[in-house]
C-alpha cells in the first residue's frame, strides 16, 4: 500500500497536469472528437431523411419497396413518401386494368416519381392514373413517351428531369445507373455451350500473374485485357481491347436475377481513376467470378470486399 506521502505527491502532480493548459486542450480537442464521431452518422440520417434533401435514392427505394418509412423521416418529407406510396397503388391499379405482361411497372412509376414528388396530388383521380399509364401502352420507345406526357399533362421534360427519370428507373431496377435508352431488354444469355467455349479458352489463363496493360498471354493481362482476350479468342463474341468502363458501355445492365453464366461483373472504386467502372470480371454462376486478380483465379461475389466494391452487371 502506498505511504500518504507518495499519495500526496500523486494527488499534487495529477492537479498539476490538470491545470497545464496543454494538457486541458488535447483532453477538450479528445471530447469533441469523440462527439463528431459520434454526431457524423446521426446527422447523416437526417440529412437524407428530411424534406429539404428532396429527391434521393434512399427516399426512393423506400416508396418503390411500399415503406417502411423511417422514424428519422421528418413530418414533412414523411407526408410526401405517404401520398407518392399511394399514388404508386393507384398506377398498380390502372395497368392492372390493361391486362398486359409487357407493362414495365418501375419505368412508369420513374417518370411519376421523378415529374410528382413533392406535389400536390390531392386532384388526381383514377381517371388521371388511367390516363397517365396509356402514354406507356404498347411498349413505347423513351421518346414516344415523352412526347406523349408532354401532350396529356402538358409538361416540357428537361434534361436534367430525363437524366434523373433514367438513373431512377436504373437504380430501382439494377441497382446501379447507367447512359443511354431505358429498354430494360437484355439480349439472350450464353447456352451451355457457347458458355463453355469461354471457358476453356479463360481457364487457359488461371495462375497468370496480373500487369497492367498486359493483354496477350505474351504480356500477361489486366482484367479487362483479359476478357477481351477471352471474349474475342473463344469466338463468342468480338472484343477489340478497351477499358472496362468502355465494355460497361457496350453493355445492356442486367439484374441479379437475370444473371447468367458468360455476364460480365463490373465494380468500383478499386483504384483511383476518373471513371466508375475500375474492375471487370466474367460471372461463372454459383455467385463465383473468374477474373484477373493478381493471379488470375476465381472470386467468391459474396466477399466483402466484393460486395463493397460492386457497381452492376452487363450482357454484350
Amino acid at each position: 500500500m502506498a505511504s500518504p506521502t507518495t499519495v500526496a505527491l500523486l494527488v499534487k502532480k495529477a492537479i498539476d497536469i490538470a491545470s497545464d493548459k496543454r494538457v486541458q486542450t488535447f483532453i477538450a480537442s479528445v471530447i469533441v472528437g469523440i462527439v463528431v464521431i459520434i454526431l457524423i452518422p446521426f446527422l447523416a440520417v437526417l440529412s437524407i431523411f428530411n424534406a429539404e434533401a428532396g429527391y434521393s435514392r434512399e427516399t426512393a427505394k423506400i416508396v418503390f419497396d411500399g415503406g417502411p418509412i423511417p422514424i428519422e423521416a421528418d413530418a414533412e418529407l414523411t407526408e410526401y413518401m405517404e401520398d407518392m406510396i399511394d399514388a404508386f397503388e393507384e398506377i398498380d391499379n390502372a395497368i392492372a386494368d390493361y391486362n398486359e405482361e409487357g407493362f414495365d411497372h418501375i419505368k412508369v412509376k420513374s417518370f411519376f416519381y421523378i415529374l410528382y414528388f413533392t406535389k400536390d396530388m390531392s386532384e388526381f383521380n383514377e381517371e388521371f392514373y388511367q390516363d397517365f399509364v396509356n402514354c406507356f401502352a404498347d411498349e413505347k420507345e423513351d421518346d414516344e413517351i415523352y412526347e406523349e406526357l408532354e401532350e396529356y399533362l402538358p409538361h416540357d421534360f428537361t434534361e436534367t428531369e430525363k437524366e434523373e427519370i433514367r438513373s431512377l428507373y436504373l437504380f430501382i431496377k439494377y441497382g446501379y445507373s447507367v447512359t443511354g435508352q431505358i429498354t430494360g431488354i437484355p439480349g439472350e444469355a450464353f447456352d451451355d455451350e457457347t458458355f463453355a467455349q469461354l471457358m476453356t479458352e479463360a481457364t487457359k489463363y488461371i495462375g497468370f500473374p496480373y500487369v497492367w496493360g498486359g493483354s496477350t498471354p505474351e504480356t500477361s493481362f489486366d482484367c479487362s485485357g483479359f476478357v477481351c482476350w477471352v471474349y474475342t479468342h473463344s469466338g463468342v463474341h468480338n472484343l477489340p481491347r478497351m477499358t472496362a468502363q468502355d465494355i460497361y458501355n457496350q453493355c445492356t445492365p442486367v439484374s441479379k436475377e437475370e444473371l447468367k453464366p458468360g455476364d460480365l461483373v463490373f465494380f468500383t472504386g478499386t483504384y483511383q481513376s476518373s471513371n466508375p467502372v475500375t474492375h471487370i470480371g466474367i460471372y461463372v454462376g454459383d455467385n463465383q467470378m473468374l477474373h484477373c486478380g493478381d493471379p488470375i483465379g476465381y472470386a467468391n461475389l459474396g466477399n466483402s470486399y466484393w460486395i463493397k466494391h460492386f457497381y452492376g452487371y452487363g450482357r454484350l
